[in-house]
Order: C-alpha cells, then sequence, then structure tokens
C-alpha cells in the first residue's frame, strides 16, 4: 500500500493513500512553529507535493502486520514514528471506514518505552470518570515483543497555546485530588499530587470549548505545581526557542500565584526550584541537547536569587478564579 511520509527530512509521519477523504488525520500532526504550518498546509492539500515523498514498502518501517490484528479489516491508519530517543514509541490513529469509529494506538518495543505505556494504560483505568480523558479500550502484549493500548480518541482540534484560564486551573486542581496509583512517583521534601506529567498544548485538543487532554504515560505523583510549570515553560523553551526563563516567569507571576493561593502556599520559590531540577534530570536522561543547557540554567540561577521577593505581585490583592468560599480543610485534603 502507498504510503506518504511527513516531513521529508524526519519522515516521521506516514499516512495512507485516501487518507485524504477522512478529516480526523488532519488533527494527527500539529504544527506550532510558521514554517513547519506552512508546509504541513501544502503537503496536505496538494497531491502533487505528497507525491514527491511517498513509499509502497512502508510494511518495512511500520509494524503494519501486527497493529492490524486490534483494528477492524475495513481500517485506515495513519502512523507516527515518534521522537527518537530511550522512550520512543509509535502512535496510530485509525479509523474504521464502515462504522467511522475512531481509535487512537500506542506501540512500544523498547523496555522504557512499554514502562511508559503500561503506566498510562493504568492511569487511564483509574480516571475513567472524568470527563476530559480517552477511553481505555484495551491493552495488549504478546510475547515480551511489545506492548500496545487502544484508546478512544478525543475528539476537537489541537490546542493553541495561549496563557492559563481559569478552565486549565480548574483541570489542575481537578488532577490534584486523584488518589491514582501509578509507576511514576517522583518523592521530595514537598507536597506532591498526581500530574498529567507533561501538560503541554500539544497533549490537548479543544470541543466545543471545553479542553480535553491525551498523552497520559508520564502520569504519576509530582511535587505540587509541576504540571503548572511544564506548561509555562515547556512551549516557550521548545517553540519559542526562549532560552532566559525570566522573562517567561515575570509574564505568568499572577497565574501562578492563584494557583498556590489554592493550596495556601505564599512562597512558591521551592516548588520551582524543584520543577527545575526535576527537569533538568529527565533532560539529562533522555539526553534532549534542547532542553539540557535551558533547565540547567535555570536551575543554577534559582539557587543565586529570590525570585518570590523580586515579584510585582502583591499577594493579598490576588483574586483566585476559584470559589472563596472553599473550606481550608477542603484545600488541604488534595495533596499529600
Amino acid at each position: 500500500m502507498k504510503y506518504y511520509y511527513y516531513n521529508p527530512f524526519s519522515r516521521q509521519y506516514y499516512f495512507p493513500e485516501g487518507f485524504d477523504n477522512y478529516p480526523v488525520f488532519s488533527t494527527f500532526y500539529k504544527a506550532y512553529k510558521f514554517n513547519a504550518r506552512l508546509f504541513w498546509k501544502m503537503w496536505r492539500n496538494s497531491s502533487f507535493v505528497r507525491n514527491l515523498f511517498y513509499t509502497n514498502h512502508a510494511e518495512n518501517i511500520l509494524p503494519i502486520n501486527q497493529i492490524s490484528k486490534y483494528v477492524s479489516a475495513g481500517s485506515v491508519v495513519a502512523y507516527n514514528l515518534g521522537t527518537k530517543g530511550i522512550e520512543q514509541k509509535i502512535t496510530a490513529l485509525s479509523i474504521d471506514t464502515i462504522t467511522h469509529e475512531t481509535f487512537f494506538i500506542k506501540y512500544a518495543t523498547s523496555t522504557i518505552a512499554i514502562a511508559n505505556v503500561l503506566n498510562e494504560a493504568a492511569v487511564l483505568k483509574q480516571l475513567s470518570a472524568l470527563s476530559f480523558v480517552p477511553e481505555l479500550i484495551l491493552s495488549a502484549h504478546e510475547d515480551q515483543l511489545f506492548t500496545l493500548i487502544k484508546t478512544t480518541v478525543l475528539a476537537g482540534d489541537k490546542m493553541e497555546h495561549h496563557l492559563l484560564n481559569k478552565q486549565l486551573l480548574d483541570i489542575l486542581f481537578t488532577l490534584s485530588k486523584q488518589h491514582v496509583k501509578s509507576h511514576r512517583n517522583y518523592k521530595s521534601d514537598l507536597l506532591n499530587c498526581f500530574a498529567h506529567g507533561d501538560f503541554c498544548p500539544w497533549n490537548m485538543v479543544v470541543n466545543d470549548g471545553e479542553i480535553k487532554l491525551f498523552d497520559w504515560e508520564l502520569a504519576g505523583q509530582y511535587p505540587l505545581g509541576y504540571d503548572l510549570f511544564t506548561y509555562i515553560f515547556q512551549y516557550q523553551f521548545l517553540v519559542k526557542e526562549i532560552k532566559r526563563f525570566d522573562k517567561v516567569l515575570k509574564e505568568n507571576e499572577f497565574i501562578i500565584q492563584q494557583y498556590f493561593d489554592y493550596f495556601e502556599i505564599d512562597d512558591w520559590t521551592p516548588y520551582l526550584q524543584e520543577f527545575a531540577k526535576l527537569k533538568y534530570e529527565i533532560a539529562l536522561k533522555k539526553n534532549n541537547a534542547e532542553l539540557i543547557d535551558t533547565y540547567r540554567n535555570m536551575k543554577q540561577e534559582l539557587k543565586t536569587n529570590d525570585y518570590l521577593e523580586k515579584s510585582t505581585v502583591e499577594i493579598s490583592s490576588v483574586p483566585l478564579f476559584r470559589d472563596e468560599a472553599v473550606e481550608i480543610s477542603q484545600r488541604n485534603n488534595l495533596v499529600s
């Protein structure tokens, strides 16, 4: 079968011939940088351009035979080979051409990737009551060769990045209330809570104004504020390519204080320091050159500067998004 690959340099995404008949595949990839957006639009809408980048031997690249066991015979499937590294896994978006049901699949073969996928399966089972989480349909493990999970697809458009708002804060507060057992538990001397672990726009979709959240493989117990800081800094560092954190911090101090006020924490500097330390360790472990130096510098600067004292935000004047009548005892029960 003929598969078109995108982009011509990384060859990360593979779309089967006829994919353009199904709008769902346009959501499989989201470009955030201008040049990438332009080329993605041209590639998606022009058959001439696509025909410059195709293969008739996709079975030599993609786990087509393995994944075909878990989708119906009439399904059309697109693949994402994932980001290269120790946690690399393949994802697939499938639509049944008869029922038009859509499914999302994760396929892992390395030890670390398998552990991550199994963690996501365990987390999704426990979060099934939440409306912004995909439903786990099945998980499979074949003779230590691969592990696979299949979930529903969250309908909606990939989210654009914007400043944190009430809806995003409400999601963070909801997650902090969850008592979920997972394989990822980062201990510290600070308050911990359950977190998504990769709370970034590329793991979100918006449907009728409602934000949905997918890709839960890194979910677990993290220092309070980990998801908040991830959303604030990760996009700026990776997409905007901002290398200094102080400007980003200054733009977001107001919302950071609102978040920590919910938990009755005035001095959130230790949580920011712990975040930078943990992000640096993770980037180092993954050998992520894009982030190692950035988080190292952030970690070092936070050791020598008191950013909370420099803040222009008057803590007593910051209004909370949440109901002011929330009992202190209820809030204290959110974290452990």
